[in-house]
C-alpha cells in the first residue's frame, strides 16, 4: 500500500478544527474560480493550461490551514489522470526541498512515461516575490549527466493559497530513455509571466536545483509499442492511418498520418465495456502526420476501439468504430 493510500485511510476528527466564513470577497473569488473550473479545456501539446484551485471549505487548525502542507495537493494523478488511477507503482517520490530568495520549492514526484517526464513540485514564495497561476517555471532536465532534447512541454501553476502553488511540469523527450535506472538532474530554471516574451521564457538569478535517482523499470514493464499502419476511411473522404499506438500504465498515444492539414482529428477510445475515453492533448504537424494523447486511459493487454468524431460536436460520428488492439 503506498503512502498516499495510507493518508486516505486516516481517520480526522473534524471537531478538532475551527471552521473559518468566508468574506463576500473571498465568495466572489471562488465563484469565480468554478466558474473557471467547469470549462472543458483540451490542450494543444506544448502549451501550459493555467488554472485556479478550487476552494471549498477552509479549516483551521493552529493557525495553519491544511492546504500548507505540500502533499496534500500536489499527486501527479490529480493533475495528469482523467479517471480515479493510483500511479504510486509507477512514481519516484523525492520530498526535498530547496530554497532561493523566491521562496521554498519542495520537489515532489516524478513519472517517467516512455518519452514524457512527469514532474509535481510545490513552490511556497516569499511576500515579496510576485507569483500568479499564470506564472510558470520551465525545469532544464539533465538525464545521466547530458542535456535532454525536448519536443514538447506544458506546464501548471494550481494556487493553494495566497503564498503556496502546486508546479506541474510535463517535458516530451525527442526520444525516449532506454535506461531503467538513470540519475536526473532538474533544474528550475525558466520562468513564463504574463509579460514574457521569448517562448524559452525569462532565466532566474537563483535557480531550484534537484539531483535525484529515477527508475523507469515498472513502467517499462508495461509499455508496448503497436505499430499498426491500419488505415481509417474518413466521411469527407480522407484517409487516416493509425501509425502506431503506444500503451503504457500511465497513458495512451496515437501516432496518425494520412490528413490533409496540421488540425489533429478527434479520435476517441472505447474499451470493451464501451466507455468512452477523449484526448487531453494533440499535436499536428503540416504534413498531416501527428499524435494524440490520452493521459489516465491505460489499455495495457486490453481491447481498445477507436472512432472519429467530429469536432463541433461529440455525438457525430465521421467514422465506424473500428477494434485496433485485441
Amino acid at each position: 500500500m503506498g503512502v498516499y493510500k495510507e493518508l486516505n485511510e486516516i481517520e480526522i476528527d473534524l471537531g478538532e478544527f475551527e471552521e473559518a466564513t468566508f468574506t463576500k470577497l473571498e465568495k466572489k473569488r471562488v465563484q469565480k474560480l468554478v466558474k473557471k473550473k467547469l470549462k472543458l479545456v483540451k490542450p494543444n501539446k506544448g502549451v501550459g493550461v493555467a488554472a485556479s484551485a478550487l476552494v471549498i471549505g477552509l479549516l483551521v487548525m493552529n493557525h495553519q490551514t491544511i492546504a500548507n502542507t505540500p502533499f496534500i495537493a500536489a499527486l501527479l494523478e490529480d493533475w495528469g489522470g482523467t479517471e480515479q488511477v493510483d500511479w504510486s507503482p509507477y512514481k519516484t517520490v523525492i520530498g526535498e526541498t530547496r530554497t532561493t530568495e523566491m521562496g521554498d520549492l519542495t520537489l515532489n514526484e516524478v513519472i517517467v512515461n516512455y518519452d514524457k517526464i512527469m514532474i509535481s513540485a510545490t513552490f511556497e514564495k516569499n511576500e515579496a516575490t510576485a507569483f500568479s497561476y499564470r506564472h510558470h517555471f520551465s525545469p532544464t532536465i539533465i538525464i545521466n549527466g547530458e542535456k535532454v532534447e525536448t519536443e514538447g512541454r506544458a506546464a501548471q501553476s494550481i494556487e493553494q493559497n495566497s503564498s503556496m502553488y502546486t508546479i506541474y511540469n510535463e517535458i516530451t523527450l525527442a526520444e525516449p530513455v532506454e535506461a531503467t535506472d538513470f540519475d536526473v538532474q532538474i533544474t528550475y530554471d525558466k520562468i513564463h509571466t504574463p509579460q514574457t516574451k521569448p517562448l524559452e521564457g525569462e532565466t532566474l538569478e537563483q535557480p531550484w536545483v534537484f539531483d535525484i535517482k529515477a527508475s523507469q523499470l515498472t513502467v517499462q514493464n508495461e509499455t508496448t509499442v503497436h505499430d499498426l499502419h491500419e488505415t481509417i476511411q474518413l466521411q469527407n473522404g480522407e484517409k487516416l492511418v493509425i501509425d502506431r499506438i503506444v500503451t503504457t500504465p500511465i497513458s495512451t498515444t496515437i501516432f496518425y498520418s494520412g490528413l490533409s492539414s496540421d488540425r489533429s482529428p478527434n479520435i476517441n477510445l472505447f474499451d470493451a465495456e464501451g466507455n468512452r475515453y477523449h484526448w487531453n492533448s494533440t499535436y499536428g504537424d503540416d504534413d498531416g502526420t501527428g499524435e494524440i494523447r490520452y493521459t489516465g486511459a491505460s489499455f495495457v493487454e486490453s481491447e481498445l476501439y477507436i472512432q472519429v468524431f467530429s469536432r463541433f460536436t461529440e455525438d457525430d460520428a465521421i467514422s465506424e468504430k473500428v477494434k485496433i488492439l485485441n
